[in-house]
């Protein structure tokens, strides 16, 4: 009898379709023989998923097989596995061992479908672009590169050696039913606090720093939760209020107030609010590049290349400075153009609608 999972793996990546025994009748008869799982064999190549070939003179082996996964039975091997990239299987005996060899050498030859990365759980967390991610995925690219075949994928499980931040250790897991391979990589010890400090941009060596810097990130996080829907209605509608929250009131004593023969009682207080306005500031730079000629060649090349890739063009070096870094300059001039003493009559000004509920505006610009 046949192993059992090799047959069932064959038989769910074919599909149910057969495996075709081309040249020799006997290895048919006994691959038949012991069959299961549903895996079926043909002595005819039409219609099978894949092919077991016994070498024959003149035979042309890939026609044959048309883009299928196939080994071939050959004394000497070697030239036909340079020739055609297949697996070459010495005649077998019509034991099950050599059959199940046979078969598993046949599964080698299907095609990978994905190539699976697990990383420990807490380095999800980590941006693509961080050292350590980064490292792995160029090493795993530069190894995927040569995996073609689920026989190749023995060579992914020493993707993480010469690493930095990865151990040379992983675990290689292949399944043949459908061609997906994982491969689990594991950290260097020593590096949970390198990738901390390296995201939180502070050296973080240890839990006393660890603890500092997340309790300086807990109060910027609590400041930030009080601006943030204002900041988010600003950026949509160009305007957003930050409402008092209850640390922020302050209260003033009460006082008795008559009117008439009826006596009450006044209580005031005062918070302040913050008001977000979204100002959009436009900024142009115009440097003058030489003789005509000379501008148009340059303009000329520019504004191609602004096509095809709009930040090279703006990072273009004109008089030792880019073009970015100019029309930045312009901006934040623009930006702080607005005098101390303007800003404060507008802040007066908003104060006072907001405390009448008046929001009649005249506005004269000199």
């Amino acid at each position: 009898m046949l192993d059992s999972e090799v047959c069932k793996d064959l038989n769910s990546r074919l599909g149910g379709a057969p495996v075709a025994v081309w040249g020799d009748g006997e290895l048919y008869s006994a691959l038949c023989a012991g069959s299961c799982e549903g895996l079926s064999f043909s002595e005819e190549e039409k219609g099978c998923g894949a092919l077991i070939f016994t070498e024959k003179d003149g035979a042309d082996y890939a026609a044959v097989a048309d883009g299928r996964p196939f080994v071939i039975i050959s004394g000497d091997g070697a030239p036909l596995e340079k020739k055609y990239g297949c697996a070459c299987m010495a005649p077998v005996p019509r034991d099950d061992g050599a059959l199940n060899a046979l078969l598993r050498l046949l599964a080698g030859e299907f095609c990978v479908r994905s190539v699976n990365i697990d990383v420990p759980e807490w380095m999800r967390f980590l941006p693509q672009d961080s050292s350590a991610i980064s490292e792995l995925i160029e090493k795993v690219r530069a190894a995927c590169s040569s995996v073609k075949k689920v026989k190749d994928i023995s060579s992914l499980a020493s993707v993480t050696e010469g690493t930095k931040y990865w151990s040379p250790a992983t675990e290689l897991t292949i399944d043949f039913s459908t061609g997906d391979a994982h491969i689990a990589c594991f950290a260097q010890e020593g590096i949970f606090f390198d990738m901390l400090s390296e995201i939180a941009g502070d050296g973080i060596d240890g839990e006393y720093s660890l603890m500092r810097y997340v309790r300086s990130a807990a109060e910027a996080k609590r400041g930030y939760e009080k601006v943030r829907d204002a900041l988010d209605c600003a950026r949509v509608n160009g305007y957003g209020i930050v409402t008092p929250a209850d640390e922020d009131l302050s209260y003033e004593q009460p006082c008795v107030v008559k009117q008439g023969s009826s006596v009450g009682i006044k209580l005031r207080a005062s918070a302040p609010t913050y008001h977000i306005i979204r100002v959009d500031v436009s900024g142009e730079v115009s440097p003058i590049m030489g003789e005509s000629a000379q501008s148009e060649s340059l303009v000329s090349n520019m504004m191609s290349g602004f096509e095809k890739n709009p930040e090279e063009t703006w990072n273009t070096d004109v008089f030792g400075r880019s073009l970015k870094s100019m029309v930045q300059e312009g901006l934040n001039a623009k930006v702080n153009s607005i005098q101390e003493e303007t800003r404060s009559k507008l802040r007066k000004a908003i104060t006072r609608m907001a405390n009448e509920g008046k929001g009649g505006v005249i506005c004269i610009i000199l």
